[in-house]
């Protein structure tokens, strides 16, 4: 294994390089939940208020709170997923390496591959199972979207028929 110098850089930088991604990863979902928060609590505001602007928002106020509030869920458990993809990804990575010193001085005690691979493996299950999460939180920021544009094609139909039946 020594002799060809791609296999131990293999199990360092592949790991490495998901690290980073992962970390890119975190950030945009980070932006998400942020947003999604502060739409949720400006939900819970205007409940609060008993302002009713919810309902000129959206077809149903009710279902538009509860999407806010499962986006919320979603993105704090896919966060956690991919921060645990993190953590394994870094594992394996500084595991890699110690594997290839160790190998390269010919110690008596070496990092097992299955170790290193094991790792790496449950990395991407975790980063799996996180962008999984993503997926059901757009979808449900989609569903909001929509509640907003039946809302509005809703308010909007009588406009446009008084104005062609004006004409």
């Amino acid at each position: 294994m020594i002799e060809n110098p791609f296999v131990p850089l293999t199990f360092i930088a592949g790991p490495a390089i998901l690290t980073n991604a992962c970390a890119i990863l975190q950030n945009s979902a980070t932006m998400r939940y942020t947003m999604a928060v502060t739409q949720w609590r400006e939900f819970r505001a205007a409940i609060a208020a008993g302002d009713h602007s919810l309902s000129g928002l959206y077809s149903d106020a009710d279902a538009a709170l509860i999407l806010a509030e499962r986006r919320i869920r979603l993105l704090l458990r896919g966060l956690n997923l991919v921060y645990l993809a993190v953590g394994l990804f870094a594992a394996a990575a500084l595991l890699g390496l110690a594997g290839a010193v160790l190998a390269a001085s010919q110690a008596a005690h070496q990092v097992p591959v299955w170790l290193v691979v094991g790792g790496g493996a449950s990395g991407v299950l975790a980063l799996a199972a996180g962008t999984a999460m993503f997926i059901g939180e757009s979808r449900c920021a989609r569903s909001l979207l929509e509640l907003q544009l039946r809302h509005a094609q809703a308010t909007r139909e009588p406009l446009i028929r008084a104005y062609a039946t004006v004409e």
